[in-house]
């Protein structure tokens, strides 16, 4: 199905409940598709939609806030229309334009999987990678190779997530390298959430290990 111009799918049976799922770089919707599974077993649908760039849509470009975060609302509003309850399930960066979003809204619960929670320092380590300083960047506006705008930056900076409502769940883990530790633990003292380690795991969950622990967290998270 379509949202606008927006490829999305919907899985389960009728339910009155929803997750919205958002994938992180380079997912799709069909990711959402073993939690489904778990969702519709727990009396939940699940609507997924392809962020711009990934899935059935062209690469042309890359999820930045300002393609994002007007698509974010879109599928809300529809889900908003369909759903009497609507929770979140989000994955890295995908975590963070939702959190970016959801900010000051209240959902039924939210998992979010290796989120990236404060995109202000992860584009500063990547400025300290590239030996770029924020004037530097004001400059220039973009340095391509460093994967680097002042735009993204300056919202960055002015946007972050200050408010969180919502009863959450976090995975972790361990040898995540896009957030450090300490940023994950200081998010969720800030907020209440619930965090767990997955030990010995990168970023991008994939190895069988690790999934099948990613499995177990959820239909354990998805009942309490």
């Amino acid at each position: 199905m379509r949202i606008g111009d927006i490829p999305a799918a919907i899985y389960g049976a009728k339910s009155e409940r929803v997750y919205v799922y958002v994938h992180g770089m380079m997912g799709r919707k069909e990711d959402s598709e073993p939690f489904a599974e778990i969702a519709e077993a727990s009396g939940f649908q699940v609507l997924s939609f392809d962020l711009i760039g990934h899935g059935e849509r062209e690469r042309v470009s890359t999820p930045d806030p300002f393609n994002t975060l007007p698509e974010i609302e879109a599928v809300y509003d529809f889900a908003r229309s369909r759903w009497g309850s609507i929770s979140l399930y989000a994955v890295s960066i995908g975590a963070w334009f939702s959190l970016t979003f959801f900010q000051g809204r209240t959902l039924g619960k939210s998992l979010l999987v290796s989120p990236v929670v404060n995109m202000k320092l992860l584009i500063e380590r990547m400025m300290t990678n590239a030996g770029v300083t924020p004037e530097i960047l004001r400059d220039r506006k973009v340095i391509p190779d460093a994967n680097l705008s002042w735009e993204y930056y300056d919202f960055a900076v002015k946007n972050q997530v200050t408010r969180w409502d919502t009863e959450t769940e976090i995975l972790y883990p361990e040898r995540d390298n896009i957030t450090p530790r300490s940023e994950i633990e200081e998010f969720a003292g800030k907020f209440g959430c619930g965090l767990t380690v997955l030990p010995d795991a990168e970023h991008w969950i994939h190895e069988a290990d690790g999934v099948k622990f990613l499995r177990d967290w959820e239909r354990d998270t998805i009942l309490r």
